[in-house]
């Protein structure tokens, strides 16, 4: 009788522990999935902002005295700032502080900065 009891005791903790290892790998499994899906959303909607910049950046390039391409470009640009990495950012500002109305070579050392800082938020590995 002992025996039998023993025998269903070891039943019950292997049964336990079997359930609780199953509730374990499923809470894990869905931590991560949920923590893989918030990623890929952030980067979509840093992407949708970054592109949405730098049409309005092109747009006021190809119009700059259009006050609707002004206004499209602060849209997206205030947008931007705020999704944006640090990195991003920074790069924005130093533009419009160093490169706007500048000569030609500034203008495209900063506008390289700036995609390269979004191509590295966006963890596009460099072409070379």
């Amino acid at each position: 009788m002992i025996k039998f009891i023993r025998v269903i005791i070891v039943e019950m903790i292997i049964a336990i522990l079997g359930a609780t290892s199953a509730i374990l790998v499923s809470v894990i499994g869905a931590f991560f999935t949920y923590r893989n899906s918030n990623m890929l959303q952030l980067r979509k909607l840093k992407e949708e902002q970054y592109v949405s910049y730098i049409e309005a950046l092109h747009n006021l390039g190809a119009q700059n005295s259009n006050q609707d391409a002004v206004t499209q470009y602060t849209y997206h640009r205030d947008r931007l700032l705020i999704i944006g990495s640090e990195q991003v950012v920074e790069s924005i500002l130093r533009y419009e502080n160093e490169a706007v109305g500048k000569e030609n070579e500034l203008h495209d050392k900063y506008l390289t900065d700036i995609v390269k800082a979004i191509r590295k938020d966006l963890k596009i590995k460099d072409k070379n």
